[in-house]
């Protein structure tokens, strides 16, 4: 009875998606918390060296980052490569840089799962517990039979069956009595099915067993001697920290916690060798406890930590590419942030194998000669990546002579106004109601931050730069964005939420010879990137509204997430979704469009 209470505010949810409801969608109100990030210039404390000292060429490191660089699907972020317990080569795709921190979504579980190493190792939890029995107070009397048998390791390695999951979550405030009050899918521990609240429940453990907060936990257990500092982990409307999703880290950060399962779990703190996660813990939670037979993820699945196709490898993976792949056999540490158009595993994971895996041909078990030119040109390859290729600098000409003539031909191009520009500088627009927002509609899901809507753009420019102003809901945001191919970093907010964003723009023409302004903001602690197509016509303007990744990722997720469960109550809601011609209102919703008329400003 109550997995059916809870199936029918499922399905008012998606009614309310239907109807473009996005700001009633919860039942409770909206409260901020994510804090505004101060980039910080030198993260993490891991000594560097180069890649001949560790035994790799640097045109072979130079090779995989332009194989990165080249699969449209991936959309890499940043990326920080480790042998030997040290930094062989680190780049970021401009705007994003390592300095802020990062949204990791299911990454978080494989630190959740640290943390419940570490209760366990300290007789706080026991894996073959019954998880209702560590919650008494939840007074759940009228359950699922099934629920009676999860136990703490059926949380852990995916097999508990609970039919309870993320969209279920947004539509609860308690939800460790809203997991209890669910059913299973099948009886716990013969099946395996991914479900992000398992590791919320272990969460709550944690935070029952320990007294404190999991991120309170983890900060003087974990976080603080491996010199991990300013980490975030957004919560639940009860408080405690969503252990599935939610955690936001540097990629230095996320190198660290590789390499400390890659050592054995001791790390020097202070000049001192502390074992800070056991190695019986690393060696069980990175072995397979469960075989997946899903071809969208890896083979096996282990604590909270999926296997990798290498010799004793295995990954800490969070959706739209969020990696640390840990590889024993040669002594290596692969962290990589993306907004992938996979939701799992995507090319980065083929490369990654492929270069550093069982069959890779550039790695020695010695030092290799310096290679100065090569280390040169890998350098040049890793300062000059970026999200979107189409907006990046040109190459200038590298000669003197050419140089010369370079600069004599474009020399007051700064300075002056870009022709497509004049009609459209100084110019502002009132927008009818419409669906576009400045956050992505992804942005918006995992965050709970709906917005109601740009109602008001203008336009203003300057040598390099164009100056774009959008009301949202009652925000009003300054975008100022690089006509010159160099991202202009700044910051949005949104509801109370500070958001960093780096953003380029290209004026051109359509095919009709209309000005089109094309936006593109890149919001850099997550892998979204919110694109804008402005149309200029007379006195009118349409903007047209599309993200990465895709909104048809958003709608698998969705979709898979609403009629996963395979009840009949889902299939019903399928069937009506049907009916109600879901395909063409989630492209209304998901692919917006808003129309504008010119107008004076008063």
């Amino acid at each position: 009875m109550m997995d059916l209470f809870s199936q029918m505010k499922t399905v008012d949810l998606l009614l309310k998606f239907l109807r473009g409801d996005m700001q009633h969608i919860t039942p409770y109100p909206f409260v901020p918390q994510k804090k505004k990030n101060i980039p910080q210039g030198n993260i993490g404390d891991l000594p560097h060296s180069t890649p001949e000292t560790e035994g790799v060429p640097s045109a072979y490191i130079q090779q995989f980052f332009e194989e990165l660089n080249a699969c449209d699907e991936i959309h890499v972020h940043s990326v920080m490569l480790l042998r030997h317990g040290k930094v062989i080569a680190e780049g970021s795709f401009k705007p994003y840089f390592s300095g802020y921190p990062h949204m990791v979504f299911s990454l978080s579980k494989s630190i959740t799962g640290m943390a419940v190493g570490m209760a366990v190792s300290d007789g706080l939890i026991s894996l073959d517990e019954k998880v209702i029995d560590i919650f008494p107070e939840k007074g759940v009397m009228f359950r699922s039979p099934k629920i009676n048998n999860i136990t703490v390791r059926h949380l852990l390695n995916m097999t508990s069956g609970i039919k309870f999951n993320e969209v279920g979550s947004v539509v609860e405030r308690d939800w460790v009595k809203a997991f209890l009050m669910s059913d299973c899918s099948f009886e716990p521990g013969t099946e395996f099915y991914y479900n992000s609240m398992n590791s919320y429940m272990l969460s709550a453990i944690v935070c029952k067993r320990t007294g404190v907060g999991l991120m309170e936990y983890l900060n003087e257990r974990l976080f603080v001697p491996l010199g991990i500092h300013d980490v975030t982990w957004d919560t639940c409307p009860l408080g405690i920290e969503k252990g599935g999703w939610g955690l936001y880290l540097h990629i230095a950060d996320m190198a660290k916690l590789g390499q400390l399962y890659l050592q054995g779990g001791h790390w020097t703190v202070n000049g001192e060798i502390k074992q800070l996660i056991s190695e019986d813990w690393i060696r069980e939670s990175t072995k397979t406890q469960t075989p997946t037979r899903d071809k969208d993820h890896a083979s096996g699945y282990g604590y909270q930590i999926w296997n990798f196709g290498a010799k004793d490898a295995y990954q800490y993976n969070g959706v739209f590419g969020q990696y640390v792949i840990v590889l024993p056999a040669c002594d290596m540490v692969v962290a990589i942030t993306s907004g992938s158009q996979n939701l799992f595993s995507d090319c980065s994971c083929k490369i990654v194998e492929k270069y550093f895996g069982d069959q890779a041909a550039g790695l020695t078990g010695h030092a290799l000669p310096n290679n100065i030119m090569a280390l040169r040109s890998l350098k040049n390859t890793l300062e000059n990546l970026y999200v979107i290729p189409d907006t990046a600098p040109k190459p200038q000409p590298v000669s003197g002579l050419g140089m010369f003539f370079s600069r004599f031909l474009h020399r007051g191009n700064h300075e002056e106004m870009p022709r497509l520009a004049v009609g459209i500088d100084q110019k502002q627009y009132r927008l009818e109601k419409s669906f576009g927002t400045l956050m992505p509609l992804i942005l918006q899901g995992v965050t709970n931050n709906f917005s109601g809507g740009i109602n008001k753009a203008s336009f203003a420019f300057e040598p390099g730069v164009c100056v774009i102003t959008l009301n949202d809901g009652n925000d009003e945001n300054v975008i100022r964005a690089g006509l010159d191919g160099v991202p202009r970093r700044g910051s949005v907010t949104l509801n109370e939420e500070v958001y960093a964003v780096g953003a380029t723009a290209l004026l051109t023409t359509d095919e009709d010879d209309r000005t089109v302004l094309k936006l593109y903001i890149s919001f850099i602690e997550t892998p979204c990137v919110r694109m804008m197509k402005f149309i200029f016509y007379g006195e009118k303007l349409l903007i047209r509204f599309f993200e990465l990744p895709s909104v048809a990722v958003a709608s698998q997720m969705l979709l898979g997430l609403v009629g996963g469960n395979g009840n009949s109550m889902n299939k019903m809601l399928m069937d009506t979704i049907a009916q109600q011609r879901l395909a063409e209102r989630v492209d209304t919703i998901m692919l917006p469009r808003a129309k504008g008329t010119l107008f004076d400003g008063k």
